[in-house]
């Protein structure tokens, strides 16, 4: 029996797309583990406990952009003072050993808690990885440092003095009503749920802007081009005046990769924006075929057994979801 989604349209992000490019199991366990529900509660619930796991990898990249923002919000409120980045690196190493003791305490084997969320995946899976812990927390530290130490931290600095207004995200608390992107105007798109929010941007004056994202994971093979993540913020830009449209504005977008401090990117063109939007488009029509009848209001996931494993070992032995995955190969076998 479909489970309906009643709060939520069908939604497009580079993760999702990308995701379900690297595994259609994934990507149903990810997003429609509410259709299990009539089939195998417990499953359905384990399921959910494994999505909101994170690896000490994730947790490095989350608690980067996190430090990062602290800081620069107190930038901007002009708070910074002589022991405030000292303070920051202490707060965060202490943060990051006191969640993972709590992760390597909880006893997982309680199942799905919707107030005990947290937890690292490698301790769901007995891992252990005591001997990994400082490795992260330095990581999260030496690429703060490397922001410090850059020349955007000068930069940065600046944009505070000058700029008609600077924006910096709080990740902590996201505001997901400020990150939709009314896309509503592009009839493709019509009702597809779009949330986008750059790291950092920039109003110098009507017409000119300056994008930036933090990114703390592997470097890609591309040494130039703007990404497309950085291109739908843009767009979200462009269509809250209700226009795909750059007419006259130059807006600038760049990656800069932590700790190399490598960055990707540059001016955004009228090119980018009619790309990305054929890109979501030609996305969106993909996950469609997840989804009866293509109703992107509903959002009703088609069967589980329509959604393909991957046939990589290598991918389903880093998977979060490797335990749920074989019992439901397992069901569905037995079917």
């Amino acid at each position: 029996m479909a489970y309906i989604n009643r709060s939520h349209n069908l939604g497009w992000s580079n993760t999702r797309i990308t995701v379900l490019e690297y595994c259609q199991k994934k990507y149903f366990f990810n997003y429609y583990t509410h259709t299990l529900r009539d089939m195998n509660e417990k499953l359905r619930l384990e399921a959910m406990l494994l999505k909101n796991l994170k690896s000490m990898e994730m947790r490095m990249g989350e608690k980067t952009h996190h430090i990062l923002s602290d800081y620069l919000r107190l930038l901007k409120q002009g708070k910074v003072e002589e022991n405030t980045i000292q303070k920051l690196k202490d707060e965060m190493t202490d943060i990051m050993k006191k969640e993972f003791q709590q992760s390597k305490d909880r006893d997982f084997s309680l199942g799905y808690n919707k107030d005990q969320k947290f937890g690292l995946s490698e301790h769901y899976y007995g891992e252990n990885v005591d001997d990994k812990l400082d490795e992260i927390v330095g990581r999260v530290i030496k690429n703060f440092d490397a922001f410090l130490n850059s020349e955007w931290h000068d930069k940065v600095k600046r944009y505070f003095e000058v700029a008609k207004q600077v924006f910096v995200e709080n990740p902590k608390v996201p505001d997901y009503e400020n990150m939709k992107i009314n896309v509503n105007k592009i009839p493709e798109l019509m009702n597809v749920a779009i949330l986008a929010s750059p790291d950092f941007g920039v109003i110098f004056d009507d017409n000119t802007y300056l994008i930036l994202d933090w990114k703390s994971g592997k470097e890609g093979f591309e040494t130039s081009g703007v990404a497309d993540q950085l291109k739908v913020y843009v767009l979200k830009m462009l269509l809250k005046k209700w226009s795909t449209k750059m007419w006259d504005m130059a807006i600038k977008a760049y990656e800069i990769y932590f700790p190399s401090m490598n960055v990707l990117g540059g001016e955004v063109t009228q090119e980018d924006i009619d790309g990305v939007i054929q890109k979501i488009i030609q996305d969106v029509d993909y996950q469609k075929q997840f989804i009866v009848d293509q109703d992107v209001v509903q959002n009703i996931a088609v069967s589980h057994k329509n959604f393909q494993r991957t046939t990589s070992p290598k991918k389903c032995k880093s998977c979060t979801f490797r335990k749920v995955c074989e019992e439901l190969k397992t069901l569905e076998l037995s079917a």
